[in-house]
């Protein structure tokens, strides 16, 4: 039988995680390395050679490689990207300058803002005006525009955004100026927001082109240079990057809109918790992904992860709404928290005890780690805690050196607070759960629903080690961690589509919309995502398109994206439309008017090609629990305040039917799980530990 084997990877802060699925086996083969700052690929191209060989496999037999990277997002917050120029229409110069009118913080009297990518002086105006609808009021000059070039070469400038007023209506104006710089300046790549992000909103369009360019030709580069390094290791199949919507598109595709990909790490992460949602009948879950620097929470309803239709990256107060640049971009829809296995604890000016944002990341890394850190970290305090074996991290490729934890905690923590160095260790567990628990109530509240009625899906290098109190903290009853827990996001890479979406701008109520207009920009978007699909190696017959649009009541500032009917719309999908409306404003917010006029903002498509097949395989093996025990050790419980004495089970030979109760400790190569005193644990058939929390004290 012919083998087929799929490869995942995805860069993170502190680890680089790699996956080989076995189409034909159903198994997967995990590789957790440290991540490589100074070049990514280092990790990866290890990585990648472990597998193969400790496996048995050939690179030949690797059909596909799909990517996950952060890049993108870092190039933006360092400022490492290209020296971008923007071209606009003349007297909105500053548009990037002028942002929004609202404040995120209404009572920080010395509110920062982020700072545009763009300086003032590399922002150009261009004599043109379209009005709203496209009708050209001002004609573009193209000696003009060719009037630029000098300017752009003397500013040594090595990329550029073009956002006109209204192009969304109409392109032209932005075309011919791609055209123009094409003949003059071909060296330079030009991004046009009519192509990037044709939706309303100037400065939010503006943002998302100007990222776009600020980051193409590092992507670029380094798309291409991975590409090359693949093949040099005998990798020849395609390769796909992830992007931010949780869709795949081949690395060619993604070039030109690399903005697109921004939030691609995330998103697998919401996407393997989805696959093993439905895997196990767990449709309605909390994905709670903990990682080296940060931790994520989305929300999974009926299999899916929910996607919203805007991003930010950059912020100033990182975890404040409003305060970053704004990318208008679809996206998997999460909240990031700056709490991840790296992440410092330090005492305030207030003398608090805090945790994160800021992290050790790979290089220094925690104190334990034995890399040059000495700053306190989440790692080290749940060593100290006894959650982590020192001998077994990472199967025991890395030893954890407890003495340099033990300095770190008690240093920085312990002795400024008077705390022994338990208490110190235990105020930075507790504080990093509350943390996370927090962001978890309020991501849940703000979407209308009841955690209660969810299961926490916990997974990450670290996310399993404080699932169970993020859980109980949140007040969810029922915890899944699955097996290879620490490195599932890789996961997520294998089991999504290749995806792309589309969006344009046409805002009218719905009883005077031009039905004829809204078929030919959907035939439009099709065709584009039909061509783009085809790229990336989808047959024609598998290409499925999803619509949807961004609806609200007349006078209103803001909209809530709903579904809307195939093919060709008229009049009479008007009440369809509308009824599809008032179903998704009534979830968020509890009703909805019957008597208001409803109007629409942007138009949405999704291409999709078909969902990956996936069929994991376990090992058949012992059901009894004493099979599965290592040892025992001692732990620090929160609901106790004290040590006391844990079995530790081996998560691999825990196999299905299997039973016990907590305290318990169980352990994975990558990953290991803390069970509360009297949570009960069940193992199904995937090996995944199924974990009830109602017997459980509540810390």
């Amino acid at each position: 039988m012919e083998r087929a084997f799929r490869l995942g990877f995805d860069i993170g802060g502190t680890f680089t995680d790699l996956v080989i699925l076995d189409d034909v086996a159903g198994t997967m083969r995990i590789s957790k390395m440290l991540t490589t700052p100074k070049d990514p690929s280092l990790a990866v191209v290890e990585g990648l050679h472990r597998l193969l060989s400790s496996g048995g496999v050939r690179a030949e037999d690797i059909t596909s490689v799909v990517h996950a990277t952060t890049l993108g997002t870092n190039a933006i917050i360092e400022r490492k990207g290209a020296r971008t120029a923007l071209i606009t229409t003349a007297g909105f110069r500053d548009v990037l300058q002028l942002a929004r009118e609202h404040r995120y913080d209404a009572y920080d009297y010395f509110l920062e803002f982020p700072t545009p990518l763009v300086p003032r002086h590399l922002r150009f105006e261009v004599r043109e005006r379209l009005r709203t609808g496209g009708e050209v009021l001002v004609p573009l000059d193209p000696d003009e525009v060719r009037g630029l070039v000098p300017k752009l070469m003397a500013r040594e400038i090595e990329s550029v955004a073009v956002c006109l007023l209204h192009c969304f209506d109409n392109p032209a104006h932005e075309e011919a100026i791609g055209r123009i710089l094409a003949e003059e300046a071909p060296q330079i790549p030009v991004s046009l927001s009519s192509k990037v992000a044709p939706g309303i909103r100037e400065y939010e369009r503006t943002s998302t082109t100007v990222a776009n360019a600020y980051i193409r030709p590092l992507v670029r580069w380094y798309l291409r240079r991975l590409e090359q390094e693949f093949k040099d290791a005998g990798v020849k199949r395609q390769l796909y990057i992830m992007l931010s919507n949780g869709g795949l598109m081949a690395f060619s595709a993604v070039e030109e809109v690399p903005v697109r990909m921004v939030e691609s790490g995330p998103a697998a992460g919401a996407l393997a918790a989805a696959y093993y949602g439905r895997l196990t009948g767990n449709r309605n879950l909390i994905s709670f992904d903990m990682g080296g620097t940060t931790a994520k929470v989305s929300l999974v309803d009926e299999g899916m992860p929910r996607a919203g239709t805007e991003t930010e990256v950059a912020r100033v107060a990182r975890f404040k709404k409003g305060s970053g640049l704004p990318l208008q971009t679809r996206c998997v829809e999460l909240i990031e928290i700056g709490a991840g296995g790296g992440s410092i604890a330090y005492i305030d000016e207030l003398g608090l005890l805090k945790v994160g944002p800021t992290s050790a990341a790979a290089d220094p890394g925690p104190a334990c780690y034995g890399l040059g850190g000495t700053e306190p970290t989440v790692t080290d305090a749940t060593l100290l805690l006894g959650y982590l074996d020192d001998e077994y991290f990472l199967g025991g490729e890395m030893k954890l050196d407890r003495d340099a934890a033990c300095t770190a905690v008690n240093e920085k923590i312990g002795k400024p607070l008077g705390f022994d160095l338990t208490t110190a260790a235990a105020g930075v567990y507790e504080t990093v759960n509350e943390n996370m628990a927090s962001a978890a109530r309020i991501h849940v509240a703000e979407r209308g629903e009841d955690p209660r009625r969810y299961t926490l899906f916990a997974f990450g290098g670290a996310g399993p080690v404080h699932g169970c109190y993020v859980a109980k903290k949140t007040g969810v009853g029922r915890v899944i961690v699955p097996l290879g827990a620490g490195a599932l996001s890789a996961l997520g890479l294998l089991v999504t589509p290749v995806a792309m979406d589309f969006v344009q701008s046409y805002a009218a109520p719905l009883g005077v919309l031009n039905w004829e207009r809204l078929n030919g920009m959907y035939d439009k978007m099709e065709s584009e995502g039909r061509a783009a699909l085809l790229e990336s190696g989808v047959r024609a017959e598998d290409i499925r398109f999803e619509r949807s649009a961004d609806l609200r009541y007349v006078g209103q500032g803001f909209e809530v994206t709903a579904p809307i009917p195939l093919g060709r719309l008229s009049a009479q999908d008007s009440e369809e439309i509308q009824t599809s409306f008032h179903r998704v404003y009534e979830k968020l917010y509890g009703r909805y008017s019957r008597d208001s006029a409803v109007e629409a903002v942007n138009w949405r498509l999704l291409a999709t090609g078909p969902m990956p097949t996936v069929d994991l395989k376990t090992e058949g093996g012992p059901v009894g629990v004493e099979d599965a025990l290592r040892g025992k050790r001692q732990v620090y419980l929160p609901e106790i305040k004290s040590f006391t004495e844990c079995v530790v089970y081996d998560h691999y030979r825990l196999m299905e039917g299997t039973t016990f109760e907590g305290p318990a400790i169980v352990e994975q190569r990558e990953a290991t799980t803390v069970v509360p005193q009297g949570a009960r644990v069940a193992v199904d058939r995937y090996q995944n530990l199924v974990i009830d929390l109602s017997g459980s004290n509540h810390s």
